[in-house]
């Protein structure tokens, strides 16, 4: 029976590592390709997005098994990030869908997600904070972030021009960023020697995020020529 199980959880977890692989690859080919209905860049986001939910199907059973194994700070970095890209999963392509209903686009599941990630991600930075871990300490500010902007969209009477493609480009970029973060935190930390791979955690969520931030301020700044918003009357 253990033996069993000890299958099941090496299959669960080359499934994750299979996922994560492709997720990557298509990440970058939608990131790359050029934008347009029906093209590479949609196709390669469809596969993305069907590799990320395999991730959050593998990563569930992974975080459990952290926490039965004593290792609760791998656990609440995975139970975090499943969190995380189950949030921007669910907002990619919903904005893509609803992009002529904004009130539609924050109705159910948003309204859950928007609660739940940044409580998520205060709950991973509070243990961080109690453990010492640099990861946990930086990487929610991701979810904070995200879940800030959720809670605006909320607050707001009318959205802005062009609200779905800079919801889209956003939850996307958030992915990418829990992407790389868990394959430089987990999987290339772990084929490195022990200093290295100290350093590597420290690098795992500066690099991806400064990437990250930088990538949407060039994006927003871009987002606002090409749909400037009116200017309120005095």
């Amino acid at each position: 029976m253990i033996d069993l199980a000890l299958l099941a959880y090496a299959l669960i977890v080359k499934l994750h590592i299979a996922a994560g692989v492709i997720a990557l690859i298509a990440f970058w080919t939608a990131g790359f390709a050029r934008k347009g209905r029906g093209g590479l860049h949609v196709k390669a986001g469809s596969v993305y997005l069907a590799a990320m939910r395999a991730i959050l199907i593998t990563g569930l059973p992974m975080a459990l098994s952290s926490f039965l194994k004593g290792h609760p700070g791998q656990g609440v970095f995975l139970s975090y990030l499943v969190v995380l890209v189950a949030t921007t999963v669910f907002v990619a392509p919903r904005a893509v869908r609803y992009k002529q209903d904004f009130a539609g686009f924050r109705s159910g599941g948003y309204r859950i997600y928007a609660v739940l990630l940044p409580a998520t991600a205060l709950a991973a930075m509070s243990y961080g904070l109690i453990a010492g871990n640099a990861l946990l300490i930086g990487f929610p500010v991701v979810g904070l972030v995200i879940g800030a902007g959720m809670w605006r969209n909320l607050r707001r009477a009318s959205p802005d021009a062009g609200w779905w493609l800079k919801e889209h480009y956003g939850a996307m970029i958030g992915n990418g960023v829990g992407t790389h973060i868990a394959f430089l935190a987990i999987g290339l930390s772990r084929l490195l020697p022990k200093a290295q791979a100290e350093t590597a955690q420290l690098l795992a969520w500066f690099g991806p995020l400064s990437i990250a931030t930088i990538a949407i301020v060039l994006l927003n700044r871009r987002h606002r020529r090409r749909h400037p918003q009116p200017l309120l009357a005095h």
